[in-house]
């Protein structure tokens, strides 16, 4: 169709019939060329441990294996694998009894397998592994994608938590190695996507901490790209909310780490902020012209510049600043969150997270498995309670004792830290975003959140923990930023806040004696 459209405007082009050819014809050629036959590309993103579960099952139901799948370690399960891809056969799944979770997962490869047959292989760009720990997460579905009969379509894997930020470019160098990976790989035109994921990192690590990690990935996975001839796009897994990741679009990509960005980037934007960004066309190409912008400025080779504000490499000093502060920052965040016992009580009765679960709202449930610990709640619904609470707990607990402990008793490393902030856009976008969570952060509305705890010690006790880290944050923080008042480096935005929390405050006392009064009641009334 595009060739045909485009031999009709040279025709009218030949005939002198440029007004019409450059008119609705050409939006139309420009709109088959954005949206070819799909109109909108759809990325596919399962679980790891849902494909090695609905592997080990066809591998147990047709006799190919004694034992199960999962048990095996990862040089097991590697060579299982091996064997799979290299045998042109393919099992006679139709007709096998598998459970639901099996059928499920073969059923979502078969349709992706159509939609690219039939509209094109644009309407499905890749496939993401969430929780990708391993070369066998990759090798698993590689070997669906042949069952399939799919090829050349994307392996992302996802790499959601601090460990595996560390661990990300060991397991990307096993894949490049692996000649049935690479043979995958050239049928993408030795591209790989890496997707990191801001969310859960910040949930398992703290802001700091995770914001760190994931600059460091991203510098290791451009080096590795580079040792071994393969173009990888990095692909930001932000959310909304500064907790998630997000913040202004412009300053955070010139605050990756030089050599990144190369003219190539992938962001996922949330749906609650699709009509902040997109709802009005002026404002959608405001926002469209900030990312351009900031790709096309994050990828002019820094030596080409005159004059660069984004240093060619970061001192070794300022990296090893980055080191203890995330270390500190590490240990205190996880002390409040994962070690102290009655922390889990705390956070379900001082948020409105139980709450939550029982709304249709989302499209996942707000946990991974029907425990309730910390580690199987989701990201999103970790985050939007504490936004709710007005605590915004996980957008800077832990920053703020971190450079409490680094400045304390060495006046010097004050200064170090408001160089970097003035120096360096990675430090400048993240401290920025921190002075914006704080002050959307309410620790007088919190309390009265924290007043629902029905312990009378552990409310204070935790509360009181909170409260003295926010005050810590705020301290350091006007310490290296300046101003006498958060935000007094953004009037605007200083301003835009302050005018919004009259409107936003009387709808969280609202809440907080609703929620006195449903689980006074037992939860919610349910009709039969």
């Amino acid at each position: 169709m595009l060739a045909d459209l485009e031999m009709l405007r040279e025709s009218l082009r030949a005939d002198g019939e440029d007004e019409v050819s450059q008119g609705r014809l050409a939006k139309l050629i420009r709109q088959v060329q954005v949206f070819g036959f799909h109109f909108a590309a759809l990325d596919v993103r399962q679980h790891s441990e849902r494909h090695a579960s609905a592997l080990a099952e066809l591998l147990r139901v047709t006799g190919l294996l004694e034992g199960d799948y999962r048990s095996l370690d990862e040089t097991e399960r590697v060579r299982v694998l091996e064997n799979l891809l290299r045998d042109p056969r393919v099992m006679p799944r139709h007709e096998l009894q598998l459970s639901e979770e099996t059928m499920h997962i073969l059923a979502t490869f078969d349709a992706i397998h159509q939609a690219r047959e039939e509209f094109g292989n644009q309407a499905v760009t890749c496939y993401i592994i969430s929780m990708s720990r391993s070369l066998s997460d990759l090798l698993e579905v590689q070997f669906f994608c042949k069952e399939a009969g799919i090829v050349g379509l994307p392996i992302v894997p996802l790499f959601e938590t601090i460990e595996d930020l560390r661990s990300c470019t060991d397991i990307l160098e096993s894949a490049f190695i692996h000649p049935l990976y690479r043979a995958h790989l050239r049928n993408c035109q030795n591209q790989q996507q890496v997707m990191l994921g801001y969310s859960d990192s910040s949930k398992d690590g703290g802001i700091l901490t995770s914001t760190w990690e994931l600059y460091q990935a991203q510098r290791r996975l451009a080096e590795t790209g580079s040792r071994f001839g393969i173009d990888i796009t990095i692909f930001h897994g932000r959310g909304g909310a500064i907790g998630r990741g997000g913040g202004p679009i412009y300053e955070a990509i010139l605050g990756q780490p030089a050599g990144t960005v190369n003219c190539r980037i992938r962001i996922t934007e949330q749906g609650e902020m699709l009509s902040f960004k997109y709802g009005l066309p002026a404002i959608a190409l405001r926002n469209l012209e900030l990312v351009v912008a900031g790709v096309v400025q994050a990828s002019i080779p820094q030596e080409a510049l005159q004059v660069s504000s984004i240093p060619l490499q970061v001192p070794d000093d300022w990296a090893e600043v980055m080191e203890q502060l995330s270390t500190h920052a590490y240990a205190h965040y996880r002390r409040l969150i994962y070690e102290t016992p009655d922390f889990l009580r705390f956070f379900e009765q001082a948020t409105p997270i139980l709450e939550l679960g029982w709304l249709n709202l989302g499209s996942r449930p707000a946990r991974r498995a029907r425990g309730r610990s910390i580690e199987e709640l989701r990201a999103i619904p970790w985050v939007f309670s504490w936004m709710q609470s007005r605590y915004v707990l996980p957008s800077w607990y832990g920053v703020g004792s971190a450079l409490e402990a680094y400045v304390a008793g060495q006046p010097e490393h004050l200064e170090t830290l408001r160089r970097m902030y003035r120096e360096w856009p990675f430090m400048r976008a993240f401290l920025d975003n921190m002075q914006m969570t704080l002050s959307k952060a309410d620790m007088h509305i919190a309390q009265h959140y924290a007043l629902l705890v029905n312990d009378e010690e552990l409310c204070h006790r935790l509360s009181s923990d909170i409260l003295e880290e926010y005050e810590r944050t705020r301290h350091m923080l006007l310490a290296i930023v300046g101003g006498k008042e958060l935000l007094d480096t953004s009037p605007t935005l200083q301003r835009s806040i302050r005018l919004r929390n009259p409107y936003v405050d009387p709808l969280s006392y609202f809440q907080v004696t609703l929620l006195r009064r449903l689980r006074a009641l037992g939860g919610p009334l349910v009709l039969d």
